[in-house]
């Protein structure tokens, strides 16, 4: 997928969440270069930490909003603790409550390398 689709599927798919109580608190896209794979990040509301929940919950939105998702189906997602040696680095690092696009590229995060990434939210 090309990163303009990356973005607005992942922007349709946070919008669809945030209808919810799944509102994310960080959605972030992460290329896998050996693989050559995009996954979304999600970092979940407080309190969510059951990931058989969250993947069912995600795959409800995702059924229900197919045809609107730009093809992004609930195995494109990753559910990622706030804990996440990546997400400590992000917390003091840019703050965007709304959506958006902040692209990065060859980055370390508290020391976690992240090749490629789209940042659509952080709130942590």
């Amino acid at each position: 997928m090309d990163q303009n689709t990356l973005v607005s599927a992942g922007h349709l798919l946070v919008k669809a969440l945030d209808e919810t109580d799944l509102k994310p608190r960080l959605a972030m896209w992460v290329h896998a270069t050996d693989t050559d794979i995009w996954r979304l990040w999600i970092v979940p509301p407080v309190g969510l930490t059951d990931k058989r929940e969250f993947y069912r919950r995600v795959s409800e939105v995702v059924s229900k909003n197919r045809d609107d998702l730009g093809g992004i189906d609930a195995g494109d997602t990753e559910m990622v603790p706030d804990s996440h040696p990546a997400m400590e680095g992000l917390r003091g690092f840019i703050k965007m409550a709304g959506l958006g696009n902040i692209y990065f590229s060859g980055n370390k995060f508290n020391d976690y390398y992240l090749p490629d990434g789209i940042i659509l939210r952080n709130v942590l």
